[in-house]
C-alpha cells in the first residue's frame, strides 16, 4: 500500500484550484463508468489526493522547466560605473590606474 500525504489545497494559487476541482470531477466521472457507483467518502478522498498529486507535478514540471529556461539566459553585467558600492565584488586596481594613465 502507498503511504502518499495528502498535498495542502494552500499550495495551490486560484487557478490551479480550479484545475484540482476538474481533474477530481473527471476522477469521479472515470469512476462512476468503471464501477457504475458513486464514491464512498473513502475513495473520494483517495481521488481528491490523486487529483493534487496530478496537478501539483504538471506544477513542478513547469517550475522546473521555467528555472532550466533562466539558466540558459545569459546574466546581463552591469557597467562598473553604474554598481553601486554593495554590487562590487571585486576591483582590479591595475585596470584602475591603467585607465587613469590613458586621459
Amino acid at each position: 500500500m502507498k503511504d502518499t500525504k495528502m498535498i495542502s489545497i494552500d499550495q495551490f494559487s486560484a487557478d490551479e484550484r480550479l484545475v484540482v476541482e476538474d481533474t477530481l470531477q473527471g476522477l469521479i466521472q472515470k469512476y462512476r463508468e468503471r464501477t457504475g457507483k458513486e464514491p464512498d467518502g473513502k475513495k473520494e478522498k483517495e481521488l481528491t489526493a490523486e487529483a493534487r498529486q496530478q496537478v501539483m507535478s504538471v506544477k513542478l514540471e513547469k517550475e522546473k522547466a521555467q528555472a532550466e529556461k533562466m539558466k540558459k539566459k545569459p546574466v546581463r553585467r552591469k557597467k562598473p560605473e553604474s554598481l553601486k558600492e554593495s554590487e562590487v565584488s571585486e576591483f582590479n586596481w591595475s585596470a584602475s590606474v591603467a585607465k587613469g594613465r590613458r586621459r
